[in-house]
């Protein structure tokens, strides 16, 4: 495995921190809670799938570039301190050998190239690795079980690559906790669009009886807050989904005393 693929996973507890509290303490060992599953795609792989002269399959030979050395030379512990940081930091792992992807006459011009140039065998790699990625790759989670869906995932990206730029060591807790302030004042806003156009609709029907636009409010309510919990990220204490349900009140208390 060559030292260039696994070195800046060496520099990942140097490089980021879990927790925004011990500053000074190791939490390495938590990044496995946040991290997804490690898989090696090996391009233009030549070598034999074979260890000590017997058949191996793609994991094998992955799980075999991955044993340690024995001995603590300066040299065996540079060696090993990759493999450990990725045995400890991804337990699960997968590996894909690509073959050359044509004939080698034909590499400079891949782009252009026929579709009939291209190797059934390279073919039949590429649809077993995105067979395994659509189909049996875990979805990105947090610690807590919550999903990151795109819009997540593009909110922590932000907020990684702003804090590396400041020069600061970016945090995944503060991090998925700035993310979630973004999100659920975002499933607020949401959710009193909702209740609001519902009752500017409403208006077009008055004069109504209270009984009756309290039932729509009732009704209202309870659509905003569907809207509010298909947006909303982690709000555990339940602080936003009372804001919104604080707004609705408001917004019907305005209308009736118009």
């Amino acid at each position: 495995m060559p030292e260039q693929t696994v070195r800046y996973v060496t520099e990942l507890s140097e490089c980021i921190k879990v927790k925004s509290s011990d500053e000074d303490a190791d939490d390495s060992s938590e990044f496995v809670k946040f991290f997804p599953s490690f898989i090696w795609a090996v391009r233009d792989f030549t070598l034999e799938l074979k260890i000590n002269g017997k058949d191996a399959t793609e994991n094998e030979y992955l799980e075999f570039a991955l044993k340690l050395k024995h001995g603590t030379t300066r040299i065996v512990m540079e060696y090993n301190f990759p493999r450990e940081c990725i045995q400890k930091f991804f337990p699960s792992r997968k590996c894909f050998t690509f073959p050359f992807p044509t004939a080698p006459e034909n590499m400079s011009s891949l782009e252009s190239l026929n579709p009939a140039d291209i190797s059934s065998e390279f073919l039949k790699v590429t649809d077993h690795f995105c067979q395994f990625v659509f189909h049996d790759s875990c979805v990105k989670r947090l610690k807590d079980g919550h999903t990151v869906t795109g819009r997540v995932l593009g909110h922590l990206a932000k907020t990684y690559v702003d804090t590396i730029s400041s020069g600061a060591v970016p945090c995944l807790e503060n991090a998925v906790i700035a993310m979630a302030t973004i999100e659920n004042e975002a499933a607020v806003k949401e959710g009193l669009q909702v209740y609001q156009s519902g009752m500017e609709k409403l208006k077009d029907s008055f004069p109504l009886e209270l009984k009756d636009v309290s039932s729509e409010h009732q009704h209202l309510s309870s659509t905003a807050t569907q809207a509010f919990m298909k947006r909303s990220f982690r709000d555990t204490d339940g602080k936003n989904l009372k804001s919104l349900e604080v707004g609705n009140v408001r917004s019907f208390r305005m209308m009736v005393n118009h």
